[in-house]
């Protein structure tokens, strides 16, 4: 993870999303579409957080076009798997939201901000964690 970037999710003016995950190798300057073996990917949206915590990658939220999303989602790097962790959250679980800023802290992240539905702005600070 930490010689890569990694970007899940893409909206457009036409509220087309993805649930697309890309790979951008640094030391080659090089994207790579990461495909995963299971059926179990996210839904597709746009402005989701996406943070490395170990070998797995976790999607938070995001705007589905018609909903915003609070579901947690885990990709494992190694196996090339998408898993459902929202049951396996601890800590402050926030509302459903999009657009809000996210790092990993202490085993676990940090969720800032991010607008929630009728455009509701969030100025709230949530502290996750992700049990195996």
């Amino acid at each position: 993870v930490a010689e890569s970037m990694y970007v899940f999710g893409v909206g457009d003016s036409t509220h087309v999303y993805l649930n697309d995950l890309w790979g951008y190798a640094l030391d080659t300057r090089a994207w790579t579409h990461v495909l995963n073996t299971t059926e179990s990917a996210p839904f597709p949206r746009s402005d989701p957080s996406l943070v490395p915590l170990g070998n797995r990658l976790v999607v938070f939220g995001g705007d589905l076009a018609n909903s915003l999303d609070s579901a947690l989602h885990c990709f494992d790097l190694q196996r090339r798997r998408w898993h459902d962790r929202t049951a396996a959250v601890g800590g402050d679980h926030p509302g459903a939201r999009s657009g809000q800023a996210a790092i990993p802290c202490g085993g676990g992240f940090l969720i800032f901000g991010g607008y929630g539905s009728g455009g509701t702005l969030f100025n709230d600070i949530c502290l996750l964690r992700v049990r195996p």
